[in-house]
């Protein structure tokens, strides 16, 4: 029998508009079972357990970083023109291209389009830290372009969720957010 129904027959059964009242008051103040919330230790388990997932597709260097949010040297959210760009690292190469608004310093004419990068990365390295009560991981890496070196840090919470910031010899300093995933085959599969 239903819990609703249930409830339902003793309301019924009852006449005592008082003892209605009651019973009505000690329905609603006992709490439910399936609405319960997790509790602070299942939350950090579950935080944890996110976070070595992630610290694991990592480690692997073999991953993709999408972005869906970008933020010029100047911070202002430029994600209204729907930027598209993504890197992919698989061992020690990172191929990529990423948009870039802001200011160019020193590029060779008609060059100062978005950043393109595919080559061997440098001086690589992975470390966790801890912020605001949360591990995160920061991956380092420089690559040198066809004109242009990038130093690329990320932060990288549990969830995948990621902060990248590129700074370049010949570009203003540019942030993204996204997300970091397994590398996907040409047919779309991890």
């Amino acid at each position: 029998i239903r819990l609703d129904s249930f409830c339902f027959l003793i309301i019924k059964q009852l006449n005592n508009k008082t003892t209605y009242f009651y019973f009505v008051i000690i329905l609603y103040s006992v709490p439910s079972v399936s609405a319960q919330k997790p509790t602070k230790a299942e939350k950090a388990a579950q935080l944890e357990q996110e976070f070595q997932q992630t610290r694991q597709l990592i480690e692997s260097n073999h991953f993709q970083f999408e972005l869906n949010r970008v933020y010029p040297q100047g911070g202002q959210d430029l994600s209204r023109f729907n930027p598209r760009g993504k890197f992919v690292i698989t061992d020690s190469v990172a191929k990529g291209t990423l948009p870039f608004f802001g200011r160019a310093y020193s590029l060779p004419y008609g060059e100062g389009g978005g950043i393109e990068f595919d080559g061997v990365m440098k001086d690589q390295s992975l470390k966790i830290e801890h912020k605001k009560k949360r591990k995160i991981l920061i991956y380092r890496f420089s690559i040198t372009a066809k004109n242009d070196t990038y130093q690329i840090s990320m932060e990288i919470s549990g969830g995948g969720n990621c902060s990248v910031n590129l700074n370049s010899n010949n570009r203003a300093q540019i942030s993204y957010s996204g997300t970091v995933s397994p590398v996907k085959d040409e047919t779309g599969k991890s």
